[in-house]
């Protein structure tokens, strides 16, 4: 029992071992590839084209956001009084146990 064990473990560890080394070996070859394309290109425009792409992306997400609506605001109002109304059913029920300056705001 015990040495079907062992080399069940073993067998376990030698395909690991297989599976690192396969690993290890498409790591070097896409680091050699960085390095053959980092060879090619100068670092600044390297930076360049990465401020240009940071600052689309930056007016894409100014460019969908909108101002909050009457509807934003009452949701928040609404939802700060239901998670006020929950925080003091939980109290009564023992499920939270409140600092005293939370429970003096609450009440």
């Amino acid at each position: 029992m015990i040495n079907e064990l062992l080399f069940t473990l073993l067998g376990l560890l030698f395909a690991f071992q297989v599976g690192m080394m396969l690993t290890l070996k498409r790591c070097e070859a896409l680091l050699h590839s960085f390095s053959n394309i980092e060879s090619e290109l100068d670092p600044q425009n390297a930076v360049d084209a990465m401020r240009v792409e940071v600052g689309n992306i930056i007016e894409d997400l100014m460019g969908t956001m909108r101002t909050p609506t009457i509807a934003d605001h009452l949701g928040g109002v609404i939802s700060q009084f239901a998670q006020v109304r929950l925080m003091k059913m939980m109290k009564e029920e023992g499920m939270v146990d409140l600092g005293k300056e939370l429970e003096e705001q609450i009440n």
